[in-house]
């Protein structure tokens, strides 16, 4: 169950805008427990008190202290917080970038811009979480990690090299069975011994990859055009 909190002074528009965004998470089967405030400077107590939030929804023009100053206090705490402003201050949404907020909502869209909008948080706190992958070694060992946090595997003979963010590791596993596992994770085989994180690709030329990490990898003979339009696809 993920946590959320709205904070807004007005508390008819704090009751309204709680009713949509609860049953709008209910009716993606999404459970979020919601806290509620219409005193920013309360909020900011309770937040002191080591009580975490995955999704703050904030107004921006409040007594007391603001939604952008409320934001910043929040950043020193929760640097990563997923804050998303709901306001009809439009002239304010370049001044709150200084505070990175997740989104700016209009408060007099919101009812026609939740259902993108929950779908889009929904995205992103999935992205966040932490994804496990296990794969069982010939000889019964079994290997966890994380897919996201691989840049590439290379296939040498009847073992794989995985190269992540943080190291290597050779594992004794089928190159076509990691390729098959991979398959949900953004992976584009660019060769026949490669597989590659395309959330790491950094250029593509006629004959290589180069990954962000300055990695320059082979590509098949003939392939780099629908590598290409692959990357492209997925990017968008």
């Amino acid at each position: 169950m993920y946590q959320a909190v709205m904070v807004d002074d007005e508390a008819e528009v704090l009751q309204a805008n709680k009713s949509m965004l609860i049953k709008e998470f209910q009716s993606k089967n999404i459970s979020v427990a919601f806290d509620f405030f219409t005193d920013s400077e309360a909020f900011l107590k309770t937040l002191n008190s080591h009580i975490h939030y995955d999704i703050l929804f904030l107004d921006i023009e409040m007594p007391h202290m603001d939604g952008i100053t409320l934001c910043r206090r929040i950043r020193e705490i929760s640097p990563d917080a997923l804050v998303i402003f709901i306001s009809n201050k439009e002239e304010l949404v370049f001044q709150s970038f200084e505070v990175s907020p997740f989104r700016f909502i209009r408060k007099s869209e919101l009812s026609q811009l939740i259902p993108s909008l929950a779908d889009a948080i929904i995205t992103e706190l999935n992205r966040r979480s932490p994804v496990k992958l296990k794969i069982t070694e010939a000889g019964g060992d079994i290997i966890s990690f994380d897919p996201r946090t691989i840049l590439y595997a290379e296939a040498q003979r009847k073992e794989c090299l995985i190269v992540t963010k943080n190291g290597t590791q050779l594992i004794r596993f089928k190159f076509m069975d990691l390729e098959n596992l991979l398959t949900d994770y953004h992976f584009i085989k660019i060769h026949r011994s490669y597989l590659v994180n395309m959330d790491y690709i950094s250029r593509i030329t006629k004959a290589s990859v180069i990954l962000t990490d300055k990695t320059e990898l082979p590509i098949s003979r003939g392939s780099s055009e629908k590598i290409k339009q692959i990357f492209i696809t997925y990017s968008n």
